[in-house]
């Protein structure tokens, strides 16, 4: 008989069917979970990370691929092993976080911020943290000279100036480490103002002080002194879900000057200019396209928080000036292109930056798809 001519089932019994598959589903669910749990003793025993990206990202396409050819909307497939994904990573987190050695934390600059942020993490799975800030807590030295892990969680401006004043202190076998988001002149500072027997890392969380913990988020670790200490960093971060990478302190300055310097002042401008028109950012959401859309929120992100952190950014890192000269080149470049109505001149400068990032295209445009199909159906 075909579907055309069966007939067509009672609201029950379609019912009852519904409640057999949700139920086999579950049995199902469970027996996964037991299989991750396998996968974190494995991972435990044998020092690997909670998060590995290039895994996850794999099994997504061939999970999509098998959707497309069962006829299922990939939104749907993708949303539920989102869930099962990030289920799995909290389950392989909380058993990594039972099975890790226990030490001491002193986090100076931790009563805010982004230190204070990985003290509730760390707090959470059961450590020892002491925090220190300008008004509460004990000093700076006394904090250092407490505890085998010492984190640096001040103010990018500071932190060379506290390196200095609190690495003396640091006791023997115990590591120094900062979180500012330059390293050449912290890892110097912390390497110059501690004797031999501590260990120093620089460290650079690249990601604000919001979530559960590190779950899915960048670390960058660059290397001081000391192979414990630097072991023990990482496998700090990456047993609270982060994804590290090691890079020296040049490289991951350079790197900044890209990421943030470059990015960041494209932003103010962006805003800057928003404002000189007292453009209304409301009314213009009601035309907006998706692309208009994050790119005014990322604006509005950058402008919610503190203009100190920014003004840092774009004025420690030895690469800023000459990233900046090339942004303002590059600007006025195309604004005496408009100026002058050179369509040619446009259309030229945008098929050379295209033949330079065709082999990048492809990762792009899969990339900014997903976030556009995301803002369209969530609104």
């Amino acid at each position: 008989m075909s579907e055309s001519t069966e007939p067509t089932k009672d609201l029950t019994t379609l019912r009852e069917e519904l409640a057999a598959k949700d139920t086999e589903l579950v049995r199902l669910l469970a027996e996964r979970m037991g299989l991750i749990r396998q996968v974190a003793k494995y991972k435990a025993a044998n020092g690997l990370p909670s998060f590995d990206r290039e895994r996850e990202g794999a099994l997504l396409d061939v999970l999509l691929a098998k959707a497309t050819e069962a006829g299922l909307p990939e939104d749907v497939v993708r949303d539920v092993f989102a869930s099962l994904f990030a289920a799995s990573r909290l389950d392989q987190r909380r058993f990594l976080q039972r099975s890790i050695e226990s030490f001491s934390v002193g986090i100076i600059g931790g009563t805010q911020g982004m230190g204070a942020f990985m003290a509730k993490v760390l707090r959470s799975a059961g450590y020892e943290v002491e925090t220190t800030g300008l008004e509460e807590g004990r000093s700076s030295e006394e904090v250092a000279a407490s505890n085998d892990l010492v984190v640096l969680a001040v103010p990018i401006a500071a932190t060379v100036e506290v390196a200095r004043k609190v690495g003396p202190s640091v006791r023997p076998g115990a590591c120094l480490m900062d979180i500012t988001s330059l390293k050449r002149q912290p890892l110097a500072a912390m390497l110059e103002s501690t004797p031999e027997t501590v260990d120093v890392v620089g460290t650079h969380p690249m990601f604000g002080p919001h979530g559960l913990d590190f779950d899915r988020q960048k670390v960058v670790l660059c290397r001081g002194r000391g192979e414990a200490g630097f072991a023990r960093v990482k496998k700090l971060y990456e047993t609270f879900g982060a994804e590290t990478i090691e890079a020296t302190a040049e490289e991951h300055d350079a790197q900044m000057a890209l990421i943030q310097v470059l990015i960041h002042e494209k932003t103010m401008v962006l805003g800057s200019v928003l404002e000189r028109l007292k453009a209304d950012l409301g009314r213009s959401l009601q035309f907006a396209s998706p692309i208009y859309r994050t790119e005014l929120a990322m604006v509005g992100r950058i402008f919610s928080q503190r203009a100190e952190l920014y003004a840092d950014i774009l004025t420690r890192n030895d690469e800023a000036l000459r990233l900046s000269s090339i942004f303002e080149q590059e600007a006025g470049h195309f604004a005496r292109a408009v100026a002058m109505s050179d369509r040619e001149t446009i259309i030229e400068r945008f098929r050379q930056v295209s033949t330079y990032m065709q082999d990048f295209a492809a990762w792009a445009k899969k990339q900014s798809d997903a976030i556009l199909d995301e803002l369209v159906r969530r609104g």
